[in-house]
Formats: structure tokens, C-alpha cells, sequence
């Protein structure tokens, strides 16, 4: 009842009883805490920036109080940190449900340019629509970000592959702030996105570098099109294109290995974890599929989202899928899944120079690349859903 999946080691943690980092302010007749790594947060995130010592809170059957005075030098501090990892923890954190959305895919995908692309878009396009307030967490995240962001969108290269430990590399957690409808109160989530290595897919091994998913609420998979049984025989691929190094039905597979050993799924049924399918580099499939196909139609920029647009891509993707000789990766989210949907999505909106790593001339121009995450995010009743056509 008051565990909640802390948003940067995914563990589950007493939201009631967080520990306390010093604030580095010592009390009068005390000498300052110095800052150091904090050997926990090594262990658990990989992340060695020093921080002031930290300290659990004052015994009590209580929850822990908003201030706590450090045992060392005796300064008042009011930053929590969780008690596992021992990161920092923004200050409304725990007030709400915080949704914990993991981002898997094989090499050669695109998850890295995709997730710069939707964390930008949410920062502004997304906000904008639902008239919620967007800031992202932590200052090493916010210069990753932004320096992804300045390399593709301002100088039209794609980032270099990053390295990442353990299968995950620093997540994104970013503050959604809007006012609910009920009361009109303001509700703030917290949305943690994170990039798991598509080195850690193709091989079992590497699969069980994935078991931290256990604490995972939802999983947009990103599947390679160009791996598809039809493809290659329909697709006249840009010189250079890469393409995965694990098919789409074995990506699926083993990452469902993964969530119905963490959560105990039942052999004979199905997992409840909401789960979105992307296609990425879908603007590949605009000569094959043509522009008055449902997955090139207009975006939504309502304040809610069009349910039944949403399955009309839906039902488009799983058609394509059957054409093209994959019908196994329907079936195998129809026999493993209850809540479950696929996406087409572009990062770029068309091909790049793979060559040379850059964007084609004229800049991004992002196709549907939010639908995955507003999805998941009606499903959490964090933004309205429309049902029914119009």
C-alpha cells in the first residue's frame, strides 16, 4: 500500500519512509559533512557523483517528517533520497502514482535517437496539447538530453551508440504536472524513461541483465520493420540502413520472459502490464504502404486521446503484419498480453544519411512519436481518453 518503484534504481521502496542526504549546511559548533560517492547509489545506479552523507530517518512508526537534522554535523536538511538507491528524490515525489516506463528494444533499432526526439516532444508539443507543465529531473539528465537534442535537431547528426552498464543507462525522469478535472487540483507524476542496452536482446544471457524490469509498470518495445519476414522483398533500403541485430518476434519473446518471471504470470495466462508496440522508422514504408494509409493520417492535438484512432493505426499495424509473413508476433501478444497496443512511429520522419550519420536535409520531422507514451499515459488516467469516432 505505501511501496512505490523508486523512478532511478526501480526497486520498490516505502514512499512514507524515505532516508535524508545532508544538506551540507552544518549546525553552529559543527564542522561541514563533506561530499563523497555514495557507495549504495554505485552499486544500484552506477552513478559515482559525490553528495553529503546520508542518513535514515528518525526511528518512529510515523512517516518520516519533512525535516530531519543530520547526525554528523548536526544541520537541518529536507532532501529525501531513496532509501535503496540512495538518489536524491524530487520534493513532491510519493504524493502520487508514478509510472515507470521502460524502453527496450535490439541494437540498431533507434531507441536512442527515438527517446530524444519523444522526451523533446514531451517537453513542448505534448505539454502544449494537455496543458500540463514538463520539467526534467537532475542535472546530468537535463545535459544528456540536451546534448542529444542540440546534435540532432540543430546540427543534423545522429548520437553515437552509448555505453551503458548492466543493460540501462541513466534514466529520464521528468515531473507531469496538470490539473484533474475532479477538484481542480493539481497532480504532479513522475515519468521514468529509460534506455535499455539492445546489446543485453539476442542472447539469454544478456536477457538477465534485464531482470531490475521487474519493477517496471510498462514497456514501450521498439521493433525494427526492416526485419520483418516482407520487408526486405518490399523495401527499397536507403544505402547504409542498419538494421537489427535480433529479429522482432525474439526481441518480443525474450522480453516477456522477463516480465512473467517478475511478476509470477500464471502459465495459462496473460500479463496485465500495459504494453506498447512501436514499428520505428515507419516513413521507410511510405512507398510501400502509401500517404493515405491510417499509420501517415493526421496527428491528434486534442486535450485528450482519440481512442478510436489510436486502434485504427492499431488494426492497420497488425494487418501489415499478417501480410508480411509475421502473424507470430500478433499471436504472440494475443496469447501473452491483456492490454496491449501497436505503434508506427518516425523519429526523424525520413531517412537519414546512415552513411554519414546525419539527418536528411530539412531537418526532424517526427511522425507519431508520442502516441506510444500519451497512450500509456490514459491508460494511468494521466491525460482524458476519447472513446468512439470523431
Amino acid at each position: 500500500m505505501f511501496d512505490v518503484t523508486c523512478p532511478f534504481c526501480y526497486r520498490r521502496t516505502n514512499r512514507l519512509r524515505p532516508c535524508f542526504e545532508c544538506s551540507g549546511m552544518s549546525a553552529a559548533g559543527y564542522s561541514q559533512c563533506p561530499k563523497k560517492p555514495d557507495p549504495d547509489r554505485q552499486r544500484e545506479t552506477g552513478n559515482d557523483e559525490p553528495m553529503y552523507p546520508v542518513f535514515a530517518p528518525p526511528w518512529s512508526l510515523l512517516p518520516s517528517p519533512r525535516r530531519a537534522h543530520c547526525p554528523f554535523c548536526s544541520g537541518l536538511t529536507g532532501q529525501h533520497v531513496c532509501a535503496k538507491c540512495h538518489t536524491p528524490l524530487p520534493a513532491k515525489f510519493g504524493g502520487s502514482f508514478s509510472p515507470v516506463i521502460a524502453m527496450v528494444g535490439a541494437r540498431s533499432t533507434g531507441k536512442t535517437v527515438y527517446l530524444t526526439v519523444v522526451a523533446n516532444h514531451l517537453r513542448t508539443v505534448v505539454r502544449d496539447r494537455f496543458g500540463a507543465t514538463v520539467w526534467l529531473y537532475g542535472d546530468d539528465a537535463f545535459r544528456a538530453l540536451e546534448a542529444n537534442v542540440e546534435a540532432i535537431f540543430d546540427q543534423g547528426s545522429l548520437p553515437a551508440l552509448t555505453e551503458q552498464r548492466d543493460g540501462r543507462s541513466e534514466p529520464l525522469v521528468f515531473e507531469w504536472r496538470r490539473r484533474r478535472r475532479i477538484f481542480h487540483r493539481y497532480q504532479s507524476s513522475y515519468l521514468s524513461f529509460l534506455d535499455t542496452a539492445g546489446e543485453s536482446l539476442g542472447t539469454r544471457t544478456g536477457v538477465q541483465e534485464l531482470k531490475f524490469l521487474a519493477g517496471v509498470d510498462s514497456f514501450i518495445v521498439v521493433l525494427d520493420p526492416f526485419t520483418l519476414p516482407g520487408a526486405r522483398d518490399r523495401l527499397t533500403l536507403p544505402k547504409g540502413a542498419p538494421t537489427a541485430e535480433s529479429n522482432a518476434y525474439e526481441v518480443l519473446a525474450q522480453v516477456t520472459e522477463v516480465i512473467r518471471k517478475a511478476e509470477g504470470t500464471p502459465r495459462q495466462g496473460r500479463s496485465k502490464k500495459p504494453i506498447a508496440v512501436a514499428f520505428a522508422k515507419i516513413d521507410a514504408l511510405r512507398g510501400v504502404l502509401g500517404e493515405d494509409h491510417p499509420i501517415f493520417g493526421a496527428e491528434a492535438d486534442g486535450p485528450w486521446v482519440d481512442d478510436a484512432a489510436g486502434r485504427a493505426v492499431h488494426e492497420s499495424v497488425r494487418e501489415m503484419l499478417r501480410e508480411w509473413g509475421a502473424s507470430n508476433i500478433d499471436d504472440h501478444m494475443e496469447h501473452n498480453y491483456s492490454n496491449y497496443r501497436y505503434f508506427a512511429v518516425s523519429s526523424l520522419g525520413r531517412p537519414p544519411d546512415y552513411e554519414h550519420y546525419a539527418v536528411a536535409e530539412g531537418g526532424v520531422r517526427p511522425l507519431r512519436v508520442a502516441d506510444p507514451v500519451v497512450w500509456l499515459l490514459s491508460v494511468y488516467k494521466l491525460v482524458p481518453r476519447r472513446r468512439g469516432g470523431g
